[in-house]
């Protein structure tokens, strides 16, 4: 499922350039296997600047509880991460073709993309949230994905988890608008 733009929480994802972005929350299959599945919204490909492949793996929210309203932010956070990891494990069987209905779906460069190469980012975008509201989010989640990513298993490199707000996401390119 190629696609340049995904409205979602009140965003407009995109465009993104041919290919770079699988929407695996709408795939067919995600759809075979959604009960009891949660996922994030979508993958996309994009290159640091020496040219290595980065898997962004992206989650909107139109809101976010903030860390003194617990449990809904434990809550929050713990969802936040399955949605991630669902989508970053779906999408990696999904490149593995683990899925009859894989290759038919997934965009080419998805396909031909060096897995033992290519990095990952977590990113979590929540719509209206002040700046000086996103590091407590990043810091929980990023303790929450602490087994996949401090302790190396993927050894993924620094930076890995991103919680922006929908004005550090126009800056960065990942939205081009906000409704």
């Amino acid at each position: 499922m190629t696609i340049n733009q995904i409205v979602e929480s009140g965003m407009t994802f995109g465009p993104y350039p041919k290919g770079h972005c699988f929407f695996i929350e709408k795939s067919a299959t995600y759809k075979k296997i959604q009960n009891n599945v949660q996922i994030a919204e979508f993958l996309l490909l994009r290159h640091t600047k020496d040219g290595s492949p980065v898997v962004w793996v992206v989650e909107a929210k139109s809101s976010s509880p903030k860390p003194a309203t617990l449990p809904n932010f434990d809550g929050f956070i713990i969802d936040i991460h399955e949605k991630l990891m669902n989508a970053f494990s779906l999408g990696i069987a999904i490149c593995l073709n683990r899925h009859k209905t894989s290759q038919a779906e997934l965009p080419d460069l998805f396909k031909t993309l060096d897995l033992s190469i290519a990095s990952v980012r977590f990113v979590l975008v929540v719509k209206g949230h002040r700046e000086e509201w996103l590091p407590p989010l990043q810091e929980a989640l990023s303790k929450a994905l602490n087994s996949t990513i401090k302790t190396n298993i993927w050894n993924f490199l620094p930076l890995t988890v991103a919680v922006i707000n929908d004005d550090l996401a126009l800056k960065y390119g990942l939205i081009s608008s906000i409704h």
